[in-house]
């Protein structure tokens, strides 16, 4: 009975004379970004790329990375972040006030922008920005972490940032808190 109704419904359907070619509706509201593995790009020309989480372990202690479209969606309101990276992504462990989280970054820079001097300001940028609302920065350091070599900002409040160079262009940067220390931990898992 089903397949003859769909039979019916598609000969009906090919046989309707052809109207007027619908206009596409617009929307003010931007559209954000999607977990689609090809991405999207904002208005300033930054591009969402999801595949850059493929460099990353896909948990940590047991935590799922999970992609964190929210704020993917600001990044890509950012003309700040546009002049900086052509390829951008950020994933979250947990979520802010749980007991252990964390939430990444992870960019690729512009050809321009691969330089030490642009790099240090990010690194400065990020960890000002990750703690501006954890009491500010309190200390900054460098450290060797499973052989890589790692800029740390502890907040005032508590929450530790890693930012850290993976090498071709591509920019890793986190913040978290809990005594898991998931940032430290996601580090020890890369290769």
């Amino acid at each position: 009975m089903v397949g003859a109704l769909l039979a019916v419904a598609v000969a009906a359907a090919a046989c309707s004379p052809a109207g007027p070619t619908p206009e596409p509706q617009y929307t003010a509201v931007p559209i954000g970004a999607t977990p689609w593995p090809s991405g999207t790009t904002g208005q300033y020309g930054l591009h969402i790329d999801p595949s850059l989480l493929g460099k990353l372990p896909r948990s940590v202690d047991a935590e799922p990375l999970v992609e964190d479209v929210d704020s993917e969606s600001v990044a890509l309101d950012s003309a700040d972040l546009a002049r900086t990276f052509d390829g951008y992504a950020a994933a979250t462990i947990g979520a802010v006030g749980d007991a252990n989280w964390l939430k990444l970054a992870i960019g690729h820079f512009q050809a321009a922008n691969q330089t030490p001097d642009v790099y240090s300001a990010w690194v400065d940028q990020y960890a000002t920005g990750a703690c501006s609302q954890a009491d500010g920065v309190s200390s900054t350091a460098q450290s060797t972490i499973n052989d890589w070599l790692v800029d740390v900002a502890t907040c005032g409040g508590g929450p530790t940032d890693y930012t850290l160079s993976l090498g071709g262009g591509v920019v890793l940067s986190m913040f978290g808190y809990g005594p898991r220390d998931l940032g430290r931990q996601l580090i020890g898992a890369l290769y």
